[in-house]
């Protein structure tokens, strides 16, 4: 691969205060839809994607022999500032070329609003959340799952909170799997698909140990609706049966329009299921970290598990539109695309040839020889993140 030079025309990007505009010269870029990258330069003008060529006075970039993307999506963090789950957005998104993260849950009704506080009105990442169905979220998951009280399960505090945080709100989330719910678990998938359908926006379910049996999620899902941690290994609760194939109620599921996101996270993500999968050609609709506090160790960042999937022979393009344009039609935000006229949110990565081992939450492994790096991020147009060589 040909090294980049990342020389450029006048100071850098981050404290410039006289280029109007910035020109990221001779990279390969990837819409983010699925096509191939093409070698050419992209214009940032004014926090947007410009269709005007290259114009004097503009800051010029020189990018060769690198990836230009649309700034990531990431479909499942746990960014809930303060709490035990938390991470920083800012901290864990733009070194890894992500702009947008969803929060998967972290909040419920009854701390939604400190969800706001600590988190929405201070974060320099976009970020949108699912509202979990237990009004207390995930918030001491080490000690106890937010299901097994089954009292917290509160429609109409549900559905008051969405509607009066609607900004940033965009789904409804519930942990369905025994370890978190036990007994209560069927319930609270119930209670969920109901507050979903009130208020008109999917529904992500967590994929874990029976029950819920995925049958049972499978058959309750609509089109538009996610099932998180799709590809677990959990040996009671795939959705891959071992002599068929992918099961029967999931393929009904995908035919309607239910979504398949990874969601890695300790034990979200194994590399068995994903193998079979992608064999059958059953790939996953997006690509999740479901990074926080426990499974940051693991999972890293965006760029580390869409590695992963470059290690499993799923093509560059696919493997973006994964963390780009798909998770933000799922979500209906108008991001993910490097359209003239849209939101200036820029990735710039290195494909790093190296020979690397990747693992899974199961002890499986695969050889992969690259990975992704972030070198540069662009959020509305402004440098938020430079990896350059200094």
């Amino acid at each position: 691969m040909i090294p980049a030079t990342f020389e450029t025309s006048g100071v850098n990007a981050m404290t410039d205060t006289h280029h109007e505009a910035v020109v990221l010269r001779g990279g390969t870029v990837f819409e983010g839809d699925g096509s191939d990258g093409v070698v050419r330069d992209l214009r940032i003008e004014g926090g947007t994607i410009s269709e005007q060529r290259e114009a004097p006075g503009d800051l010029v970039i020189d990018v060769s022999g690198r990836v230009v993307t649309p700034g990531l999506v990431d479909l499942h963090t746990h960014v809930f500032a303060g709490q035990d789950l938390g991470v920083s957005a800012d901290e864990v998104a733009f070194g890894s070329g992500t702009t947008t993260v969803l929060d998967a849950g972290s909040a419920g009704a009854h701390l939604i609003g400190a969800f706001r506080a600590s988190t929405i009105d201070r974060s320099s990442v976009r970020v949108r959340a699912m509202l979990n169905i237990s009004s207390i979220g995930t918030t001491s998951i080490m000690l106890g799952g937010e299901l097994l009280a089954p009292w917290y399960v509160s429609e109409s505090a549900a559905i008051e909170a969405i509607e009066a945080n609607r900004d940033f709100v965009v789904g409804v989330k519930v942990r369905a799997s025994g370890n978190v719910g036990g007994e209560h678990t069927s319930a609270a998938l119930a209670s969920a698909r109901r507050v979903a359908d009130q208020v008109g926006l999917p529904l992500m379910v967590h994929l874990g140990p029976a029950p819920a049996g995925i049958d049972e999620i499978a058959d309750s899902l609509r089109s538009g609706d996610i099932i998180t941690h799709a590809f677990t290994g959990w040996p009671d609760n795939r959705i891959v049966d071992e002599i068929s194939g992918l099961r029967t109620s999931v393929r009904a599921a995908r035919e309607r329009g239910v979504l398949l996101d990874v969601g890695h996270g300790m034990s979200g993500f194994s590399l068995d299921v994903a193998r079979r999968m992608l064999a059958d050609g059953e790939p996953p609709d997006t690509i999740s970290t479901d990074i926080h506090a426990y499974s940051r160790d693991s999972v890293v960042d965006l760029t580390t598990v869409l590695s992963k999937f470059l290690a499993l022979g799923m093509p560059l393009p696919d493997v973006l539109r994964r963390a780009s344009s798909a998770p933000a039609r799922a979500i209906g935000l108008d991001v993910g695309t490097l359209a003239p006229g849209a939101a200036a949110d820029v990735a710039v990565l290195e494909r790093v040839q190296e020979a690397i081992d990747f693992g899974d939450g199961f002890g499986g492994t695969v050889a992969g020889s690259e990975r992704l790096r972030c070198v540069m991020t662009f959020s509305r147009g402004r440098l938020v993140h430079d990896g350059r060589p200094s």
